[in-house]
């Protein structure tokens, strides 16, 4: 009986620092005004020691994501502590990169010091089908570059979401998208 009683106990302790943390990672998500509240969390890797990476999510199909560091956020590359991403349909359709006070950051380490990458499926059946070859094998594919195709245009912003103006359109490959759209890399 002890030993129930015990193993009860411990169970209600573990779920009250579940719950505990989730409401301390929610304090993040919070600070964050271009992400729709109420939010739930998504995906939660985050370890005892306080360490890993955590995503929310809202009913407009955004996900808010970040890393921690024993229970401290984490900056990544270019001091990028938050990335939200905006979903159609399941579909990309954009990614802002967020400093830690949530103000859009751009990066000297991408393409054109980007803060904001939006995306557009011109040629959504042909995506369909490369989607569909890429998912077949989880991804683990070796794919030619078909961005010559162009299947998926991507349009880039500055940290104050003005259009960075180029020469002539950026396509990306479908196995690029694919990996964006799963949220693969990190900053």
């Amino acid at each position: 009986m002890k030993f129930f009683i015990s193993l009860l106990f411990g169970l209600f302790l573990y779920a009250s620092s579940f719950a505990q943390s989730a409401k301390n990672y929610q304090v993040y998500a919070n600070q964050i005004k271009q992400f729709t509240k109420p939010a739930k969390i998504l995906r939660n890797d985050i370890n005892a020691e306080g360490n890993g990476s955590i995503e929310f999510t809202n009913a407009k199909n955004q996900i808010l994501r970040f890393r921690l560091q024993k229970n401290k956020l984490q900056l990544g590359s270019c001091s990028i502590a938050f990335e939200i991403y905006y979903y159609e349909n399941n579909y990309l359709r954009r990614i802002e990169s967020l400093d830690s006070n949530g103000n859009l950051i751009g990066c000297n380490l991408k393409i054109n010091g980007e803060a904001v990458t939006e995306y557009i499926i011109e040629k959504p059946s042909l995506y369909l089908q490369k989607k569909k070859l890429i998912d077949n094998s989880d991804g683990n594919i070796n794919m030619k570059d078909d961005s010559k195709e162009k299947i998926i245009r991507v349009h880039y912003f500055d940290s104050h979401n003005k259009p960075i103006i180029l020469l002539k359109p950026v396509y990306i490959s479908s196995k690029t998208y694919w990996q964006d759209n799963i949220r693969m890399g990190w900053p």
